[in-house]
């Protein structure tokens, strides 16, 4: 608010008047009517400066807000609505504005039945099918060897193998007389006459005196609070093997199995044009596709690994005007 002018110079001559025998304000200390005036007119264009800088503020800041509720306005116009991911899977891709693509993976156990990819279209729906991810029957195949009885489990089956039988698969036989699994125990006399005998790490005293062999594996693996090995248990004199399934490696000083990254470590065999995507116990390629162009916008993909050898400039030039040429550094002619 400016202040009103003569308010403030009535203020200013009272405090410059002198009483009689006041001495303590001297006349020629106060300011003249010139000088008072000069005053108010700078202290009216400082407000008023100021004023006129907040107001400016106030405008651009309403105007930013404007510009981002169109944004956000015309991205929900342009956009289908979310996906919803498959239980026991996962989904590739954020983004679900016109032209984006959806990519759709299931954890191991599972198979996927629907669309493994789906397009947002131009009239906002989703191409395709919803997805889902369906529990593997692996007793389907019949896993079990040698007349083994196949139990289902979650993501796993278990093989009740005959007492001749042993393994994952019941596919190793039972040898009671292999000498590898069976040896001699260590026995010495106590001074009370009486013979004490020993068996290695690993081996068990029988009847017979006879050390023989404990089957980690059978004892362990029956349960998941148990089981010795993430995935396959194989038994060995006195020990026991922990193995893997394909795509997967065991580290050395441990008994679980970790997914190999073959796109990470170019162990795929994508060509030139698809995209590695890794997956539990394996890879696929997928081969992405720009948008078609829509209103006055067109997509080019940019990714040196995304375009074909020897590109044709010219096939780019028609498809997208405005957009860099491959292979020259000069952009695209205009079109005639």
């Amino acid at each position: 608010m400016v202040p009103d002018q003569p308010a403030l110079s009535a203020t200013l001559a009272l405090q410059c008047s002198q009483t009689p025998g006041d001495t303590s304000v001297c006349p020629q200390d106060c300011l003249s009517k010139h000088q008072v005036l000069s005053t108010i007119q700078q202290m009216q264009k400082l407000l008023s400066t100021q004023e006129a800088a907040q107001l400016q503020g106030m405008r651009s800041l309403r105007k930013q807000l404007t510009v981002l509720q169109m944004a956000r306005g015309l991205e929900a116009v342009n956009s289908c609505p979310p996906l919803t991911v498959p239980l026991n899977g996962r989904k590739l891709g954020k983004k679900a504005m016109v032209g984006h693509e959806a990519h759709f993976l299931c954890e191991v156990g599972f198979r996927l039945v629907g669309s493994e990819s789906r397009t947002c279209l131009q009239d906002r729906t989703w191409s395709g099918q919803q997805p889902i991810c369906r529990s593997i029957s692996h007793c389907a195949s019949n896993p079990c060897a040698n007349s083994g009885t196949c139990v289902e489990d979650v993501q796993r089956f278990t093989c009740l193998c005959p007492s001749s039988w042993s393994g994952r698969n019941c596919q190793t036989p039972v040898y009671c007389s292999n000498s590898s699994f069976s040896r001699q125990p260590r026995c010495a006399d106590t001074r009370l006459r009486s013979r004490y005998c020993t068996c290695d790490a690993g081996f068990q005293l029988r009847a017979g005196s006879v050390c023989q062999d404990v089957d980690e594996c059978q004892l362990s693996q029956a349960s998941w609070q148990t089981r010795l090995c993430a995935h396959d248990c194989v038994n060995l004199p006195g020990s026991y093997r922990c193995v893997c399934p394909r795509g997967y490696l065991r580290p050395s000083d441990q008994n679980m199995c970790i997914d190999v990254d073959e796109c990470a470590n170019n162990q795929h065999n994508c060509s030139r044009g698809e995209l590695c995507v890794n997956v539990f116990g394996g890879y696929r390629c997928v081969r992405p596709e720009c948008p078609e162009p829509r209103l006055n916008t067109s997509y080019v993909k940019t990714s040196p690994a995304a375009w074909p050898p020897t590109p044709s400039p010219s096939t780019t030039c028609r498809s997208s005007p405005t957009a860099p040429c491959p292979g020259c550094s000069s952009r695209c002619p205009p079109p005639t």
